[in-house]
């Protein structure tokens, strides 16, 4: 073993050197503490021998100020002295020394005091290597628990903290210096008496691990919080799934709307139906009424009115199902614009401010869909501005670059903006306001925003919240312009030039009251008509006018046939007989996607329920003819 020895008297180091040389200890001696501070400097002594009288400085403060220094106590003092006076053994061992030798030295004491001493360093250095593994252990743990993924913190039972990871103290907002030893309460006084201290204090008391979910009041971030208690404290891990949660709700949100629009599809199909025999025979009874009955052509006209209003919601149920714009129009904005705004005040004390460019462009769209638009944007101004007053609307032209911030391509745009003199929106919803089923008023559906914004967005335009404060909201939404020198007016059809040719046309649907209303709107147009109510009796009736040479003008095939074939296996079945059939779809599903799909089977054109005497003369004129050879 390596012992320094420092002692003033030589012959005294002498003796003392002799006698533990021959215990084969190794020895360095020292003539004052100077000495003994640079033989510390250069190598390291398990056993120091320190005489309590020295001349250059007082032994006592030196067992002090060694025991400080780093390492210091890893050292054993063996204090020596004249006489073993009370006194100065507690003040030996008050400064540090482990134990007192008394000069002269005997043998036997002294080899009993190296035994004691040789067994406290063998304790010292396992105790050390105990400190350096724990060390080594430690920075291990919290090199590992810094780089994982989730925060991590430890509290006492005093609820101070003791450790915290980087993640800790990202998400906390405090580095570790302003963490450790503060009580966690004191220091996020926000999430005192929160459903996290809750859960915190009760793993605590219960001494029982537990998992929960939790956020700060006012912060959208949600957090998944493990607690795990101990006799010392409790350790907490929490990971952000703010992310996982929104993703899980916008899932059970896309199924509820699937399965809704679902229900709705089947809702609009039958009432489309139904829709085409109201306003079919209408339209029947307004040729048939005598034109001097003033009162009867109004009352129909009325009913007629309202008709179209219910094929409008028709429509917005397919679009609810669907979510594809139907058949797009080019059209004037500005009256579709102030007419779809007055129909949403009727009612209410509020008056519309029109504010609209002269030169305004048209823009391809869906009437219906725009109108649609419209209606939500006003009715949500109408319910933020309670009491009387205007709501502000304006349209005009907006080109759109690289540096206008909207998240739209390049080009010329029609810009209307919907302005109310409400509250606004408050901060905390505005990331919400275009989410299915968000709503802040306790009688809405929260779906007006929601379709309005993805009726823009599938005509090519943007719809966002342009301006908010609490002197209110405004709305505002882009769609792609056409120029008023690429808009063709369009000719009504020629009715009259239609009823004049008289074709045959045949009509397979079953529903009776289709097949009849079908059949006399073509009648009223001079066609001679055959119906029948399923796919193989229209292959039929095809197959024998072709061998009698009286081949049809054209064929109306229903698109969904219960308990028989529909449209798409009778076209098929058609044009293995006629490859040039003139075939035409019917559908109470009328969106342009389903549409597509069937004129790509074969079909020459569509022709969505309900439909007017106007819209089946226009499809039958329009509609490519089949060659006369392959049908007569």
């Amino acid at each position: 073993m390596k012992i320094l020895l420092v002692e003033e008297a030589a012959a005294t180091r002498r003796r003392l050197t002799g006698l533990l040389e021959k215990q084969g200890h190794q020895v360095t001696t020292c003539d004052g503490l100077a000495q003994a501070k640079a033989a510390l400097e250069r190598d390291a002594f398990p056993l120091l021998i320190l005489g309590s009288i020295l001349p250059d400085e007082n032994a006592l403060y030196f067992c002090r100020k060694l025991r400080e220094r780093d390492g210091g106590d890893g050292i054993f003092i063996l204090m020596s002295a004249d006489q073993a006076i009370s006194a100065d053994v507690k003040a030996a061992l008050a400064a540090g020394a482990n134990d007192y030798l008394t000069k002269p030295f005997q043998p036997d004491e002294l080899a009993l005091r190296l035994a004691v001493a040789e067994n406290e360093i063998a304790k010292i250095g396992a105790r050390r290597k105990t400190d350096a593994t724990l060390e080594e252990t430690t920075a291990r743990v919290n090199e590992i628990v810094d780089k994982t993924s989730e925060g991590f913190f430890a509290l006492d039972r005093e609820w101070n903290v003791t450790t915290a990871n980087a993640k800790a103290e990202q998400a906390l907002g405090l580095d570790r210096a302003q963490l450790l030893g503060k009580n966690f309460w004191e220091s996020f006084p926000a999430l005192a008496g929160s459903a996290f201290e809750e859960n915190c204090r009760k793993a605590m008391s219960e001494q029982s691990a537990l998992q929960f979910e939790t956020s700060v009041e006012g912060d959208l971030a949600c957090f998944e919080v493990r607690a795990y208690p101990s006799s010392r404290g409790i350790l907490i891990f929490f990971r952000d799934i703010s992310d996982a949660r929104r993703m899980k709700e916008q899932r059970l949100t896309a199924n509820k709307l699937d399965s809704l629009g679902k229900f709705a599809r089947g809702i609009a199909h039958d009432l489309n139906n139904a829709l085409a025999v109201v306003s079919g025979k209408l339209r029947l009874a307004e040729l048939e009424a005598p034109a001097h009955d003033g009162s009867l052509l109004g009352f129909i006209g009325e009913a007629r009115s309202a008709a179209r209003k219910a094929e409008r919601l028709s429509g917005q149920l397919l679009i609810f199902a669907n979510g594809e714009p139907s058949q797009k129009k080019l059209i004037p904005i500005a009256e579709l614009v102030r007419k779809a705004a007055e129909f949403s005040l009727r009612g209410s004390e509020l008056r519309a401010q029109y504010e609209i460019a002269d030169d305004l462009a048209r823009a391809e769209a869906d009437p219906q869909q725009l109108e649609q638009i419209v209606h939500a944007l006003v009715l949500n101004a109408r319910e933020a501005v309670p009491n009387a007053g205007t709501i502000a609307i304006a349209a005009q032209n907006h080109s759109a670059n690289e540096s206008s911030g909207l998240p739209v391509e390049a080009g010329s745009y029609l810009k209307i903006s919907i302005a109310d003199r409400g509250p606004g929106v408050a901060d905390e919803s505005i990331a919400q306001i275009f989410q299915p089923y968000f709503t802040t008023k306790p009688d809405a559906s929260g779906l007006g925003l929601a379709i309005a914004n993805s009726l823009v967005k599938k005509q090519g335009g943007f719809l966002h919240l342009e301006k908010n404060s609490s002197a209110g909201a405004t709305f505002s939404f882009y769609l792609p312009a056409i120029s008023t020198s690429l808009v063709k007016e369009v000719s009504p059809p020629n009715e009259n030039a239609e009823s004049k040719r008289a074709k045959r046309v045949l009509v397979m649907d079953d529903e009776a009251t289709i097949r009849e209303l079908t059949a006399q709107l073509l009648a009223t147009m001079n066609y001679d008509v055959t119906t029948v109510t399923e796919g193989e009796g229209a292959v039929r009736a095809y197959a024998q006018a072709a061998q009698e040479g009286r081949g049809f003008h054209a064929v109306l095939l229903d698109a969904t046939v219960r308990g028989g074939l529909g449209g798409a296996e009778t076209i098929a079945r058609l044009r293995e007989f006629d490859p040039n059939v003139n075939a035409i779809i019917c559908s109470g599903y009328s969106d342009a996607a389903q549409m597509s799909e069937f004129l790509g089977c074969g079909f020459r054109a569509a022709l969505p329920k309900p439909f007017t005497r106007r819209e089946l003369a226009a499809v039958l004129e329009d509609a490519p003819e089949a060659d006369a050879a392959a049908v007569r």
